[in-house]
Parts: C-alpha cells; structure tokens; sequence
C-alpha cells in the first residue's frame, strides 16, 4: 500500500530525487574530471565553453597562448622542474652556440675542402645569425604595442583614459593594457606577439629556418668530403651539428610554415585558433562555418582535418601578395596606428 504523500499544512511537499546510500552516508555521483574524459570529450566540452562563456571577442586557449589574467598552464616539467623559464635561454644558447660553430669549425673546414670563398662563406652566415638573433632578443624584450592611453580622453579620477579597444586587439595576462594587432602568446619568447613584434618574429622564424636548412646542407656536403679522406674525429664534430640542424628544422620548420601561411591570409594565430574564417561540409554536403557545428560534427571533421579556409569570411583577406605587402610595408608606428589591417 502507497504511503500519502507529505504535506506542510495544505501544501504537498516536493519529495527529492532518491540518492544510494553507503554505510549510512548519502552517495552524491560525481562529474568526471575532465582530464579523465576521452579527448572528443573534451575538445567538445572546451568547444562549447568557449561559444557559452567567452565576453571577449574570442577566448583563449590556456595551455597555449595564456589567458587574459594567468600565463599558459601547459605541463613543461622535468623531474619537478618546470622548464618553461628555460625556454627563451634554450633557443638563444643553442643559436649562438650553433653561429661559434659554424664560423669557426665548418665554414673554415669546407673552405680548406673546396674552392669557396671563407670571408663570403662567414659574411653570409655572419648576417644570417646576426639578423635572427637580433630579432629573437628585440621580439623577447620590446613591448608588442599596448594600446595607448588617450590624454584627451581622462575617467572619473582625471586620470587619463585606455582608448576604446581597436579591431583585432585583444587583452594578455603579461600587459595591463590591451595589445593592438594580437597574434599569440610565444612561449619560446616568453613574450606576447602584436603590432610592434609581429614582423621581427616573423623575420625569426625564417632565419631559424634557414639556419637549419644551410647548416643541413653544410653538414652533409662536409660529411662526405671527410669521408672521403678519412678524417673520422673531425666527422664527428659535423655529425653532431648535423643533429642539431635536424632538431631545430623539426621544431621551427612547422612553427615557420604556420605563421608564413597566416601571413598570406592576413590571418592572426589568434582568430586562426578560433576558427572563425573556416568552414567544412556539415552531415548534409553543405557547408558551415566550424563555429556553428554541433559538438559531435565539430570533433568529427577536427580529427579529420576538415575544416576549409574560407577567404570571403575573413574580412582583411585582400590576396595573397596584396597581404604579404601590407604586412610588410605598412608603418607600425604612428602615434595612431590601431593594426586594423
């Protein structure tokens, strides 16, 4: 026989949802932790949090680019030690290291084993060197260009004014004030990439590049032609730069084509991560902006590598030369250069 439902005077009360019970204690299920969730799982739920919850004009990804109020939480460490501050020392050691190595042992070698010119040989490596590691310490330390402060424009306090955020600026964790033109956060820089740094960091990556490639090139050239003398101890030496090249070609060669391509498009790091100019070919063969996926479609055609630039949606897409010559050749500046280009 049912037992009557409660009632506070005239009034039913709501029974609650029945919970189990284990040694007299209410058991509460818990949500899975996200880091215990498959990763489609997660890329969802990241994907939906980010449509839901974001004020700003797009949100970032932590454990890369950093938020706006902390630096990027991605898991860096060795044995305890966090290695992120390492980073920045790690690329700029190994260049110059690498720079000694080449103008003092390799190009003087190769000069001794063929006809080549040394002091053309050391002269071309020396500006290559010189050019990138100036553009590594001034993309490391110069302010990326912090939106400025109006004078003419004071708050409540008389104090003078942020001016109202430009197109394309967005807010950094590093910087008090918002940065014009934002691309991304470097964590190998340790430094935010904007209006100011953009195109120093740019002429970086291609340097690294071709530091990488022409020191493969030399490696290889003099590993045959010691080998063919027998010079087997100074081999090594070559051998060990070679390793060097390879590793920093692996780890800068994808890094230059990303922001090479970016440059083409006049696409930020920033809106290339949130996607807002891409489509793929929804359930149906149409095609939909890839913010407008659903959750399941999104992780689908993501791992499928799917998704497709689309230039009539990004507005600051004038073709590829006409891009490449803005970002060039524009003045970063003028006390009013806002980036919105």
């Amino acid at each position: 026989m049912s037992q009557p439902a409660p009632t506070y005077g005239n009034l039913p009360l709501i029974q609650p949802a029945t919970v189990p019970f284990l040694n007299g204690r209410p058991q509460i299920p818990q949500p899975m932790p996200s880091n215990q969730l498959p990763p489609t799982t997660v890329l969802a739920t990241k994907q939906k949090d980010c449509q839901e919850d974001c004020a700003e004009e797009a949100c970032l990804d932590e454990s890369k680019f950093g938020a706006e109020d902390k630096g990027p939480s991605e898991d860096y460490t060795f044995f305890g030690y966090d290695l992120k501050p390492i980073l920045p020392v790690a690329l700029a050691v190994s260049t110059v290291i690498g720079a000694i190595c080449m103008l003092l042992v390799q190009i003087p070698m190769l000069s001794r084993l063929t006809s080549l010119s040394e002091a053309g040989m050391s002269a071309g490596f020396g500006v290559l060197y010189g050019v990138t590691l100036g553009c590594m310490t001034y993309c490391a330390f110069a302010d990326p260009g912090q939106v400025r402060k109006s004078r003419s424009a004071r708050n409540g306090n008389g104090a003078e004014a942020e001016e109202a955020l430009p197109k394309r600026a967005h807010k950094s964790w590093q910087y008090p004030r918002a940065i014009r033109r934002y691309d991304h956060y470097c964590k190998w820089l340790q430094n935010v990439i904007g209006l100011l740094n953009h195109r120093e960091f740019v002429l970086m990556l291609l340097g690294l590049f071709a530091i990488a490639v022409l020191g493969m090139a030399v490696d290889v050239w003099l590993a045959v032609l010691i080998g063919r003398k027998g010079f087997m101890d100074t081999e090594i030496i070559v051998l060990f730069h070679l390793a060097y090249s390879i590793v920093l070609l692996a780890i800068a060669g994808p890094i230059c084509r990303i922001h090479v391509g970016l440059v083409s498009r006049n696409e930020t790091a920033q809106e290339w991560k949130n996607n807002g100019s891409y489509v793929a070919l929804n359930k149906r063969g149409e095609k939909t902006p890839v913010m407008e996926l659903d959750d399941d479609e999104y992780n689908d055609l993501f791992d499928a590598d799917a998704f497709m630039y689309d230039s009539s949606r990004n507005q600051w897409d004038k073709g590829c030369f006409s891009n490449c010559f803005v970002f060039w050749c524009n003045s970063r500046w003028p006390s009013g250069e806002k980036g919105e280009w």
